[in-house]
């Protein structure tokens, strides 16, 4: 075997490692990351950041959480100093975080000045006696209850109330113990304020980021804050179902939210082998049973994110004001 197939088998030795891993790749040598770089340009590599490379067809297939932590892993074998917080923390504790926070890597630090990179977003955390660590997902990270709190103070109200709310459908604990975590951990760190104002907000009862995100934008728009998963009973089958959110009227009036979610539609794991076109049937049939008892204003993800029009399809069902 020539050189050059000699240094791709090596090459593909230290890929599968990595996947094995679920880790990146950084090259070993510069004679291996001139070769890898030339196989970025044959498209059979992606070079995801400065010296870290993958697996073209492999990578693709991967999730955003998933790419966040391949980077992490490459990055804390390089830097078995580093101690992840924050999103990168969050994530790997199995908590959802916002795509959007996932941008940069999020590293703590201690006293003293520290620029960030492009991939990389250093924090001033740790004081005196050093930073507790934790370990999951294969790197060091901060605890639990630190990781949480410190993406709450990171975060504006709709990212953190994501965090918050997978935290106490982790815990099963509420409100007002996150509000005192926030108090604790979170003493005379900028952002604290908001921090809490989100823990306030903390509901365990969310089944997704999506319905997280959408609350608080229902919140901050101005509107009353919905029951969660609220149960009806159709008469004539028994059958219980569940709504996403839900507000009573004074005059009795039921409002029901729901917000559409082509995941249950398409992953395996909520279809149970079901095919679409009868999961779309008994939805439709749940939610014309539905509307002899409450009006049900249905919306999607970009209705969401597009808060005038959001406010008013809302305002036009009649969801009350807080």
């Amino acid at each position: 075997m020539d050189a050059g197939g000699s240094r791709r088998e090596h090459i593909g030795c230290m890929l599968g490692e990595g996947e094995a891993r679920g880790a990146c790749v950084a090259p070993s040598s510069h004679a291996d990351g001139m070769a890898m770089g030339r196989m970025v340009g044959s498209g059979e590599l992606v070079r995801l950041a400065r010296g870290h490379f993958a697996r073209r067809g492999y990578w693709e297939a991967l999730d955003v959480p998933s790419r966040h932590l391949h980077l992490a892993r490459s990055l804390s074998r390089a830097h078995p100093d580093w101690t992840f917080c924050g999103p990168t923390a969050a994530v790997a504790h199995g908590l959802p975080v916002s795509f959007g926070q996932l941008a940069r890597i999020h590293v703590a630090h201690g006293p003293g000045g520290r620029h960030g990179t492009r991939l990389v977003a250093f924090h001033q955390l740790a004081r005196e006696g050093g930073l507790e660590r934790a370990h999951a997902s294969g790197i060091p990270v901060t605890t639990f209850e630190r990781s949480v709190v410190d993406c709450l103070l990171m975060m504006g109200f709709s990212d953190g109330l994501v965090v918050a709310d997978a935290a106490l459908a982790r815990t099963g604990r509420d409100a007002r113990w996150l509000e005192g975590l926030v108090r604790d951990l979170g003493r005379r760190r900028p952002g604290v304020r908001r921090a809490l104002a989100t823990a306030a907000h903390a509901d365990r009862r969310a089944e997704s980021g999506g319905e997280s995100i959408a609350r608080a934008t229902m919140i901050e728009l101005g509107f009353a804050a919905p029951e969660l998963q609220a149960e009806f009973v159709d008469p004539l089958s028994g059958r219980v179902s569940r709504v996403d959110f839900l507000w009573r009227l004074p005059d009795g009036t039921l409002v029901a939210g729901e917000l559409d979610g082509r995941q249950k539609y398409v992953d395996p794991t909520m279809t149970r082998g079901r095919a679409t076109v009868d999961l779309l049937a008994d939805e439709r049939l749940r939610e014309s049973r539905l509307t002899r008892v409450a009006r049900v204003v249905r919306f999607s993800f970009a209705d969401v994110c597009d808060r005038g029009r959001f406010a008013r399809l809302l305002d036009s069902f009649g969801v009350p004001r807080a």
